[in-house]
């Protein structure tokens, strides 16, 4: 009985502590990478984005101070519930944008705090990157939860979002946000 009990225990005790890390909201840290500064911030309530470039980054030639990287224009970010009776919501944003010219957009990924990434966008020697949400006509899927389970009482879940772009200079920016469900109902 104790030699079945105590791999059982040790498994039960490392799976528990597994899932309690993916709770963590992934990409709500603004510094990750230790060898990159951060060039530009803005911040609006729970929405920040920012620009990052590695250590040693000159913006240009004429030393102005304006990155080559646009912050992402990501607005209306949206959680709807299209049927009342099903405890599902869809997470999408009006559209995703960003620009790097004269470098190229290398890639484009959108990451939900509960699920990881949902959406990478691949670039191929172009300025800009633009994706309506037609791109992804439903959305992502996610529960809505129940009144009150994302931390406002009139609303239910809530999923903390990451969106990352990054272009051929290694230079990257990140817009970081919440977006709050519908509370399902029964």
């Amino acid at each position: 009985m104790r030699k079945i009990f105590i791999p059982v225990a040790i498994g039960t005790v490392l799976i528990i502590i597994t899932f309690g890390f993916l709770k963590v909201a992934r990409g709500q840290i603004l510094s990750i990478n230790k060898s990159e500064i951060v060039i530009n911030t803005e911040s609006q309530g729970e929405n920040t984005r920012q620009i990052t470039a590695p250590e040693g980054y000159q913006p240009g030639a004429g030393g102005e101070n304006q990155p080559l990287i646009s912050f992402i224009d990501s607005p209306t970010v949206a959680c709807v519930q299209p049927d009342l009776s099903r405890n599902e919501c869809f997470v999408n944003w009006y559209y995703m944008s960003v620009t790097a010219d004269p470098n190229y957009i290398i890639t484009m990924t959108v990451t939900l705090n509960d699920f990881g990434f949902v959406s990478r966008y691949q670039g191929f020697f172009q300025t800009g990157m633009y994706v309506p949400y037609s791109m992804n006509p439903q959305g992502y899927k996610v529960d809505c939860g129940t009144l009150g389970s994302g931390g406002v009482p009139e609303w239910g879940e809530s999923y903390a979002w990451t969106i990352r772009a990054r272009d051929s200079a290694n230079l990257k920016s990140a817009n970081y946000g919440t977006v709050y469900c519908p509370a399902f109902t029964p």
